[in-house]
């Protein structure tokens, strides 16, 4: 088991080693020894974005129109996508399923004629891709 220590250096639940490198792979957390992780962020703060989206988005399933119970990543966080609000949509359990690790905008081709208010998901779709772009572009470039 992996010691996992909050922002502040205070002791979290363990974790195994495959979900100390994902967070460490997603930069949310920094190794500080062989056994140790430091996450970078606040853990209990997803709980409160995932409510900001669900409440933004009326839970209702952008995707299909149905109830909402979870949120979607448009940008997924496997790839870099972040948890804050703005990368996060509504979705009922069975569209988040289906579209799994696929990018949004694929997603939404499938779907295009069955989705209720395809103006409102392509504009979150192509926001979120553009803030992402513009995030990771600042992060890796340098400034020598």
């Amino acid at each position: 088991m992996i010691t996992v220590l909050n922002v502040d250096g205070q002791k979290l639940t363990p974790c195994v080693l495959d979900r100390a490198w994902r967070e460490v792979n997603r930069a949310r957390a920094v190794w500080i020894d062989e056994q140790t992780i430091q996450l970078l962020y606040n853990p209990f703060s997803f709980r409160d974005y995932r409510k900001t989206a669900l409440k933004r988005d009326k839970y209702t399933c952008l995707w299909c129109g149905r109830p909402a119970t979870t949120v979607d990543h448009i940008v997924p966080s496997s790839k870099g996508g972040s948890d804050l609000p703005q990368n996060l949509l509504a979705a009922c359990m069975a569209c988040n399923t289906k579209r799994g690790n696929r990018s949004a905008f694929s997603y939404l081709i499938e779907k295009v004629f069955s989705v209720p208010n395809l103006i409102k998901l392509s504009y979150r779709i192509i926001k979120a891709r553009r803030n992402h772009r513009q995030t990771n572009r600042c992060k890796y470039s340098s400034t020598a």
